[in-house]
């Protein structure tokens, strides 16, 4: 079996009767803080900040399983028990009754709806959960697909794991109070059939859907009152009765083990997380090399195939649309979406040789049945050639009765020759009626041919009369134009005169003002032309420092350039003129670059004398 993702679902609860009554702050009716797309996105918002979303608050989920009751979107639909049931449980059943084994489990914070999704209110009522809707139907699923030669046994084992990483047995006969167990003789054994298990474990037989509910009505009267980790393990065994090939008359037994696991997952340590996301740095291919530590909890132990593709998972996330809830959903759904990572990839627990036997046993069957079917085939062939005489038998009378048909059909002929002559006179004559007939309408054609050239001519009068009426139309356009460039130019004029008089009313200003006045007036005059000439020196010494920078860094480079030519001329000539002449460049150089540092240092200490904006003049 190839791997497959894990199914994951997010269900979201409706309000109770007390939420329900209850009103966020800054909000006059109870809101949820859960928003949903309609297909794949949730969205948490912010009941503090008037319900935006939160930062960090949208989750892609595969499956939402929206059971929230909107009184303002009353269309939208709510996902009832046998909803979750058929989207989660039904699509498992093929590969369960193949021999996969699978898990269901439920997680959430306490009051999301977990112990409801999984038991329901009444393991017998209509919304019994996913488990007793289970036990109804996987064996008429295991029946449906039963063999011959196969029987099917199931043992049911419910164990719950305490806060204290103890194993504490929900179904056995020795508990005086569901609360409170004996543990000491219970120990977990690596069975090379079975795998991990509790010995000394209980384990109920059950044979039908009734058996198995009637044991689901004792752990749902426990499960509320505990607060551990609840599992419930089905361990299906399937037996199959084989002829022995060696030795005629024995029989050989050989068995497929397939588990079904469902788990409430509550108060689980902080180790079960780290089991979680090694899992997840495992299937997601971040890290292949990752071993998950299924020794750190007392749950991994038990189940330590549960993370490493040994199961179908299916994760059942129960989330609270409640306002003060909202920590606890941000949580269930980043839990939800590292589920999404993980892969199942779950291996056929079976005896040895048991699919070649099956496959034996089935060609053994198809060899009878085609026996079976060439006996019918030979008694059908024989039914054939009886039925053959007989049929020859009636044709014969069949042909006596043609014969006379045809003395008939002979008479019946010689009536329609006569029939037919009567038609043809018959067309004839409504042949010439016809030919009348169209001549009269090629004259009524012909007259109608000549109003329709008449009513031509006058339409093609007025399509003249449109057509000057069109040129009148663009010299009156062409007139609008010229007169709306005329405006546009003693518009232009306008604004020239009322910027001169803005400029008088200026002066005029300056005139009627006191002589300080005046003198403010001028210096902020004199200041601002100061600052942009000071700007524009700025600007000219900074383009200036930086083509000397530019000039610095292309003589370094030629410098660098020409001491490695030198280093190469002297290892090559071992010491000629060239040496002398490569020293005076250098020299040169460097005494250019001397020279461009101390101008790049002038102008910075007049850049700096000068800063940008400064009006140190005017005042």
């Amino acid at each position: 079996m190839s791997a497959t993702k894990a199914n994951v679902f997010v269900r979201v609860r409706p309000f109770t009767e007390a939420e329900a009554t209850v009103c966020p702050e800054d909000s006059p009716v109870p809101r949820e803080v859960l928003e949903w797309n309609g297909t794949h996105t949730l969205t948490v918002l912010d009941a503090v900040n008037g319900f935006v979303p939160r930062k960090n608050g949208q989750f892609e989920i595969d499956n939402v399983l929206w059971s929230f009751r909107d009184e303002e979107r009353p269309q939208r639909v709510v996902h009832t028990q046998k909803d979750v049931y058929d989207k989660m449980v039904t699509p498992i059943f093929p590969q369960l009754v193949e021999g996969y084994s699978a898990a269901f489990c439920v997680t959430g914070a306490t009051g999301s709806g977990r112990i409801y999704s999984l038991y329901g209110d009444d393991v017998d009522g209509i919304n019994r959960g996913i488990l007793p809707r289970f036990a109804d139907d996987v064996f008429t699923a295991f029946k449906r697909e039963k063999r011959e030669n196969s029987t099917l046994s199931c043992e049911v084992e419910a164990i719950d794991i305490a806060p204290n990483e103890t194993y504490v047995d929900l179904l056995s006969q020795r508990r005086k109070s569901p609360v409170s167990g004996t543990t000491e003789e219970m120990k977990l054994v690596n069975d090379a059939v079975e795998g991990m298990k509790l010995q000394g474990a209980t384990r109920v037989p059950v044979n039908k859907p009734a058996e198995l509910n009637a044991v689901l009505r004792q752990l749902a009267r426990v499960v509320p009152k505990r607060s551990g980790c609840h599992t419930v393990n089905l361990r299906f065994v399937e037996t199959y009765e084989f002829e022995d090939p060696e030795q005629l008359g024995q029989a050989v037994s050989k068995a497929r083990r397939i588990n079904v696991l469902f788990v409430l997952l509550r108060n689980m340590p902080a180790a079960f997380q780290r089991c979680v996301d090694v899992a997840v740095e495992h299937d997601s291919g971040e890290n292949p090399l990752a071993k998950v530590p299924t020794r750190e909890t007392a749950f991994t132990k038990l189940y330590p195939e549960l993370f490493q593709q040994g199961y179908n998972l299916s994760f059942l996330c129960c989330v609270s649309p409640f306002y003060e809830h909202t920590r606890e959903t941000m949580q269930t759904l980043v839990l939800a979406t590292k589920f999404m990572k993980l892969r199942c990839k779950p291996k056929l627990m079976q005896d040895e040789a048991l699919v070649e036997l099956r496959n034996l046993s089935d060609e053994v069957k198809n060899l009878k049945t085609e026996m079976v079917r060439q006996s019918e085939s030979t008694q059908i062939v024989q039914t054939e050639i009886n039925a053959r005489e007989v049929e020859l038998m009636k044709q014969e009378a069949v042909n006596h009765s043609c014969r006379v048909k045809l003395h008939k059909s002979e008479y019946d002929l010689a009536a329609a020759r006569h029939a037919r002559a009567l038609n043809r006179y018959r067309t004839k004559w409504h042949k010439a009626n016809y030919e009348k007939i169209v001549h009269d309408k090629k004259k009524m054609m012909a007259a109608m041919m000549k109003e329709r050239e008449a009513t031509e001519k006058v339409a093609a009068e007025e399509g003249k009369v449109l057509e000057k009426a069109g040129e009148k139309v663009k010299m009156m356009e062409q007139k609008i134009k010229e007169q709306s460039e005329k405006n546009a130019s003693f518009e232009a004029r306008l604004k020239d005169i009322k910027e001169k008089g803005d400029k008088v009313e200026e002066m005029n200003k300056f005139i009627s003002s006191t002589p300080e006045e005046q003198r403010c007036f001028v210096l902020e005059a004199a200041a601002k032309r100061n600052k942009e000439a000071a700007d524009a020196d700025n600007e000219r010494l900074k383009k200036e420092m930086k083509e000397i920078t530019e000039m610095k860094d292309k003589a370094a480079h030629r410098c660098q350039a020409m001491e490695k030519e030198y280093s190469t001329v002297y290892a090559a000539e071992k010491g000629t003129r060239d040496k002398e002449e490569m020293t005076k460049s250098i020299v040169q150089l460097q005494k250019e670059i001397a020279e461009m540092e101390t101008e790049n240092r002038r102008l910075q200490n007049e850049l700096d004398r000068h800063p940008p904006g400064c009006q140190c003049l005017l005042m």
